[in-house]
Protein backbone atom coordinates (compact mmCIF):
# COMPACT_ATOMS: atom_id res chain seq x y z
CA UNK A 1 0.00 0.00 0.00
CA UNK A 2 2.76 2.45 0.97
CA UNK A 3 4.64 1.67 -2.24
CA UNK A 4 1.54 2.50 -4.30
CA UNK A 5 1.13 5.86 -2.52
CA UNK A 6 4.79 6.76 -3.07
CA UNK A 7 4.61 5.85 -6.77
CA UNK A 8 1.40 7.87 -7.19
CA UNK A 9 2.93 10.86 -5.38
CA UNK A 10 6.04 10.73 -7.58
CA UNK A 11 3.94 10.49 -10.73
CA UNK A 12 1.87 13.49 -9.65
CA UNK A 13 5.02 15.48 -8.80
CA UNK A 14 6.53 14.67 -12.21
CA UNK A 15 3.32 15.72 -13.98
CA UNK A 16 3.08 19.01 -12.09
CA UNK A 17 6.72 19.96 -12.71
CA UNK A 18 6.62 19.08 -16.41
CA UNK A 19 3.37 21.01 -16.90
CA UNK A 20 4.62 24.07 -15.03
CA UNK A 21 7.85 24.10 -17.03
CA UNK A 22 6.01 24.05 -20.35
CA UNK A 23 4.11 27.24 -19.49
CA UNK A 24 7.04 29.24 -18.08
CA UNK A 25 7.58 32.65 -19.61
CA UNK A 26 11.17 33.41 -20.55
CA UNK A 27 12.95 36.59 -21.57
CA UNK A 28 14.77 36.31 -24.91
CA UNK A 29 16.96 38.62 -26.99
CA UNK A 30 17.47 37.98 -30.68
CA UNK A 31 17.06 39.08 -34.28
CA UNK A 32 13.82 38.83 -36.23
CA UNK A 33 14.59 36.94 -39.42
CA UNK A 34 13.10 34.46 -41.86
CA UNK A 35 13.39 30.69 -42.08
CA UNK A 36 15.60 30.83 -45.18
CA UNK A 37 18.26 33.41 -44.31
CA UNK A 38 18.18 32.90 -40.50
CA UNK A 39 21.59 34.07 -39.17
CA UNK A 40 22.37 36.17 -42.26
CA UNK A 41 20.00 38.84 -40.92
CA UNK A 42 21.65 39.29 -37.51
CA UNK A 43 22.23 42.95 -38.33
CA UNK A 44 20.15 46.06 -39.00
CA UNK A 45 18.86 46.53 -42.53
CA UNK A 46 17.40 44.01 -44.90
CA UNK A 47 13.85 44.25 -43.55
CA UNK A 48 12.38 44.12 -47.06
CA UNK A 49 14.32 40.93 -47.82
CA UNK A 50 13.15 39.33 -44.57
CA UNK A 51 9.51 40.21 -45.31
CA UNK A 52 9.76 38.74 -48.82
CA UNK A 53 11.35 35.54 -47.55
CA UNK A 54 8.75 35.19 -44.78
CA UNK A 55 5.91 35.49 -47.29
CA UNK A 56 7.64 33.73 -50.17
CA UNK A 57 7.81 34.83 -53.78
CA UNK A 58 6.63 31.86 -55.80
CA UNK A 59 5.15 34.29 -58.35
CA UNK A 60 8.76 35.28 -59.19
CA UNK A 61 10.42 31.88 -58.78
CA UNK A 62 8.60 28.62 -57.91
CA UNK A 63 11.49 27.64 -55.61
CA UNK A 64 11.04 30.71 -53.35
CA UNK A 65 8.61 29.15 -50.88
CA UNK A 66 7.50 30.98 -47.71
CA UNK A 67 10.16 30.74 -45.00
CA UNK A 68 8.14 31.82 -41.99
CA UNK A 69 9.33 34.17 -39.25
CA UNK A 70 12.08 33.11 -36.85
CA UNK A 71 13.91 34.59 -33.90
CA UNK A 72 17.69 34.06 -33.95
CA UNK A 73 19.23 34.37 -30.49
CA UNK A 74 22.76 35.65 -29.84
CA UNK A 75 24.06 32.05 -29.70
CA UNK A 76 22.65 31.62 -33.25
CA UNK A 77 19.88 29.26 -32.19
CA UNK A 78 16.90 29.58 -34.54
CA UNK A 79 13.38 29.60 -33.01
CA UNK A 80 10.23 29.47 -35.17
CA UNK A 81 7.82 32.25 -34.14
CA UNK A 82 4.33 30.79 -33.64
CA UNK A 83 2.60 34.19 -33.66
CA UNK A 84 4.51 36.20 -36.27
CA UNK A 85 2.03 39.08 -36.08
CA UNK A 86 3.52 39.98 -32.67
CA UNK A 87 6.86 40.83 -34.34
CA UNK A 88 5.58 42.11 -37.69
CA UNK A 89 7.21 45.47 -38.43
CA UNK A 90 10.39 44.50 -36.55
CA UNK A 91 11.97 42.41 -39.31
CA UNK A 92 15.78 42.50 -39.32
CA UNK A 93 15.77 44.19 -35.90
CA UNK A 94 17.25 43.10 -32.57
CA UNK A 95 14.42 42.63 -30.09
CA UNK A 96 13.93 41.70 -26.47
CA UNK A 97 10.77 39.71 -25.77
CA UNK A 98 9.02 37.62 -23.19
CA UNK A 99 7.74 34.37 -24.64
CA UNK A 100 6.69 30.84 -23.91
CA UNK A 101 9.17 28.45 -25.43
CA UNK A 102 8.61 24.97 -26.80
CA UNK A 103 12.02 23.33 -26.70
CA UNK A 104 10.73 20.10 -28.30
CA UNK A 105 9.86 21.73 -31.62
CA UNK A 106 12.10 24.81 -31.37
CA UNK A 107 9.38 27.44 -31.35
CA UNK A 108 8.35 30.47 -29.30
CA UNK A 109 5.08 32.26 -28.74
CA UNK A 110 5.71 35.97 -28.13
CA UNK A 111 3.89 37.31 -25.10
CA UNK A 112 5.31 40.85 -25.07
CA UNK A 113 7.87 42.91 -27.00
CA UNK A 114 10.07 44.71 -24.45
CA UNK A 115 12.32 46.53 -26.93
CA UNK A 116 12.40 48.06 -29.40
CA UNK A 117 8.91 49.45 -29.25
CA UNK A 118 6.85 49.24 -32.44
Amino acid sequence: MMKTIVVAALALLFYVTSTAHADDTVRMIGWVSDGHCTIDHMKEGGAACVRKCIAGATHVNPDWKPGGMVLVTEDKKVWKVDNADALWGLESRRVEITATRNDKVGSVKVMKVLSPKK
